[in-house]
């Protein structure tokens, strides 16, 4: 979930516009926390998305293999932050189609044995990905697939899977969820996190933050912990409980509005 944070010193890419990409005005009535609603918010609700939204997936062509420099979790430095290292490889090379035109460049480690393994590994997440809105997947270009429980991340117009990971997620309903969080990194941080309208939110909303996790890593993770609740309670409200809408609603009224804003600029 941290890659984000990885990416600074490693990718070299997570500076974020510092332009306003929504309004700078604030909605006032935040409510001061003693400690924020959730540990994380990937765990709120396992149904945000589900077997009920419709996919945009469409299809998986194979195309040739060629180098590609992958970031692999598995050993290497920053282990503070997940671990991982790059690493130069042939992998097996796919395109994924979806119905909105978005075109997206699958990599799959060889450690799974063939082509046939890979995509069948593989068609699971594309699924998911493609219930994601677009604004969500906008700047996802590359999706890099291992073996390994270790964590996805996003960011660099990617998102990583370890299938070990992905598994657990299927298997707890939350891989939708997951990828949410990590395509918030991907398409949302690199313009919102330093804007304007986003920093005036924060500040209105007097100290408080959805989780422990965007408290605690406010420029990496506030944008990824923050959108996707955000999406749940303007568009998935029956799939939260209320009790709960009525506490972000109460903690975070003006990062809701700035979300909403962005949504609107997107026709969602």
């Amino acid at each position: 979930m941290k890659l984000t944070i990885l990416l600074i010193a490693i990718f070299l890419i997570a500076g974020c516009a510092s332009g306003d990409s929504a309004s700078d005005s604030a909605t006032p009535g935040a409510i001061k926390q003693v400690q924020p609603l959730y540990s994380g918010t990937l765990f709120v609700s396992p149904d945000i998305l589900d077997d009920s939204d419709p996919s945009l997936f469409v299809s998986l062509e194979k195309i040739s293999d060629e180098q590609r420099r992958m970031f692999d979790r598995r050993n290497g430095m920053n282990e503070s932050y997940g671990g991982g290292k790059w690493i130069e490889t042939v992998p097996f090379l796919f395109i994924a189609y979806f119905s909105d035109g978005q075109e997206i460049e699958l990599q799959v480690n060889k450690e799974f044995e063939n082509a046939y393994a890979a995509q069948e590994v593989a068609l699971p997440y594309l699924n998911a990905i493609g219930k994601l809105p677009l604004l969500f997947r906008k700047d996802v270009e590359t999706i890099w697939l291992h073996k390994g429980t270790k964590g996805f991340g996003g960011g660099n117009n990617n998102l990583l899977i370890h299938h070990g990971r992905g598994l657990e997620y299927m298997q707890d309903g939350l891989l939708e969820e997951a990828f949410l969080h990590e395509a918030s990194h991907t398409s949302l941080d690199r313009e919102h996190a330093s804007s304007k309208g986003w920093l005036a939110a924060v500040q209105a909303d007097g100290g408080n933050f959805i989780s422990d996790y965007a408290k605690e890593y406010p420029q990496g993770e506030d944008i990824a912990e923050t959108f996707p609740i955000c999406f749940a309670v303007q568009y998935k409200p029956e799939r939260l409980k209320k009790s709960d809408i009525e506490k972000i609603k109460k903690s975070i009224p003006n990062r809701l509005a700035y979300c909403n804003k962005v949504f609107e600029m997107y026709g969602m």
